[in-house]
């Protein structure tokens, strides 16, 4: 299960912002540099702190919350992308089995009428066709004999 985020912590109010100030100014970490300078200058995050290291705790602290979202949003993602797989799998499954039954109604088909046909004409049944067949049989060696004189 996702962990519940704050509305506070998936703010993208300022993505535009930011996009454009780290391609200015080359990457991540100028941008973090240039963060890090704008609170020294224009606050006392560096100096108004109850220790020496609260600063630094609190920036550890807002890097680390933010790495385990990272994480877990790289896990969600590798979970969908699984499940995605898995469905695509599964539906190409499903559809060279149904193609694989096609085929194989379309042979058993294609044998029954090819069983049936000789065996009519076997048994007699078929007398005018069979006939017929013999009849074109001589009419083709007579007209071959006529042709060739």
């Amino acid at each position: 299960h996702a962990l519940q985020r704050p509305a506070a912590m998936d703010d993208e109010r300022f993505d535009g912002m930011y996009m454009n100030m780290a391609g200015q100014l080359g990457g991540i970490d100028p941008l973090l540099d240039g963060f890090f300078g704008f609170l020294r200058r224009k606050t006392d995050f560096f100096t108004g702190a109850a220790s020496a290291d609260a600063a630094e705790a609190t920036v550890l602290k807002a890097l680390s919350k933010n790495k385990e979202r990272a994480e877990e949003d790289a896990r969600e993602k590798a979970a969908k992308e699984r499940k995605r797989k898995a469905e695509e799998e599964a539906r190409r499954a499903r559809v060279a089995a149904e193609r694989a039954k096609q085929q194989k109604q379309e042979d058993e088909s294609r044998i029954v009428d090819v069983t049936d046909e000789p065996a009519a004409s076997a048994s007699g049944e078929g007398g005018a066709a069979g006939d017929a067949a013999a009849g074109d049989a001589a009419a083709g060696g007579a007209a071959a004999d006529n042709g060739g004189g």
